[in-house]
């Protein structure tokens, strides 16, 4: 090799590690951001072993159902509710009602998101009313504070805040789902400052339905939760197929870093056609199963009963072995009714 050859190597390969330098310096802020919001949220490989109760649940919290098969034992399952006010002494009743049923998940759902102008966001609840977000905060507050005075020895409560993906009346989803997790950690912080943290916790949700609007939407507002909480999601939704991609349901149900599954299982079909094959994909291309919370029933005429609704989606889950590594995580069952 004469001199010219090698002098023109040595400033190729000087150019190169000179190109490199520069590269890890633009993407030194990149990196440093990543590593910050890794910090501050629950990776997939762990999110699913995460405490959500105030105190960890024990066997003497589960019942048998009379539907339940052999192999699994369907928790007592909590009344999640259609929210139509957020009158004061309502919603402390509700609170009260609620510390002396069973422990588990319990879901408020407000109702689809409204823009109300001037920065401020709020619902169209199941009263027919638009309601603001600081009104559904003092309204939660006051259910937190009835489950502190009724507490009993075994109350051990989280109250997943939810809205839906229902509508167009918001034009900016994003700001939407930050207002909602802005608010779901004033909740949180009321909770904690007032010394309940041992009884109840708050939580966000969304029922989100794939057949009501569009994945650009949903996500956008389960991005801007994000952006401005830690606290888990609980996605409360379907899986109706033939609407959205599986890659598309699985993030806004687990692959978005605060989202958790809890999906409506009101028919068996909802579980062996909808849920498991997606989770059967999660296994094939994101590296593992959803690892669900439990699921929900509805308190309407011939569909699931609560434990029936734990037992389909948990049989479900059986029929894969990867799947089946997610039952372990399945300790809710809700039944959702109107107020």
């Amino acid at each position: 090799m004469d001199v010219r050859q090698r002098s023109m190597r040595l400033g190729a390969l000087f150019i190169g590690l000179s190109l490199l330098v520069c590269l890890s310096l633009l993407l030194m802020p990149f990196l440093r951001a990543h590593a910050a919001a890794v910090s501050q949220h629950p990776s997939q490989s762990n999110k699913g072993t995460t405490q959500i109760l105030p105190r960890p649940l024990t066997t003497s919290a589960a019942q048998r159902g009379s539907e339940a098969v052999p192999s699994v034992t369907a928790p007592a399952y909590t009344i999640s509710l259609y929210e139509n006010t957020t009158d004061a002494t309502t919603m402390y009743n509700q609170g009260c009602s609620a510390a002396q049923g069973a422990p588990g998940l319990i879901v408020l759902d407000w109702g689809q998101p409204v823009d109300l102008g001037s920065g401020t966001y709020g619902t169209y609840d199941f009263g027919g009313a638009d309601v603001s977000d600081t009104s559904i905060l003092h309204a939660v507050a006051n259910f937190a504070l009835g489950v502190w005075d009724c507490r009993t020895s075994s109350t051990d409560l989280a109250i997943a805040i939810g809205e839906s993906n229902y509508g167009s009346a918001t034009s900016n989803w994003y700001a939407d789902g930050q207002a909602w997790g802005n608010m779901v950690n004033s909740v949180q912080s009321y909770i904690s400052n007032n010394g309940y943290s041992n009884v109840v916790g708050a939580y966000g949700a969304g029922d989100l339905e794939t057949e009501w609007n569009s994945y650009s939407v949903t996500s956008s507002m389960v991005n801007g939760y994000n952006n401005t909480s830690s606290r888990l999601y609980f996605d409360f939704g379907d899986d109706t197929p033939g609407y959205w991609s599986d890659f598309q349901v699985w993030y806004v149900a687990w692959g978005a870093v605060d989202s958790m599954p809890l999906p409506e299982i009101y028919y068996t079909a909802d579980a062996t056609y909808d849920w498991e094959p997606l989770d059967v994909w999660a296994c094939n291309n994101e590296g593992g199963t959803m690892d669900f919370k439990g699921t929900m029933s509805e308190n309407a005429s011939g569909t699931d009963s609560p434990s029936q609704s734990f037992n389909d989606m948990y049989n479900a889950l059986g029929s894969n072995s990867c799947t089946a590594g997610g039952r372990s995580t399945m300790i809710f069952e809700t039944q959702i009714n109107y107020a």
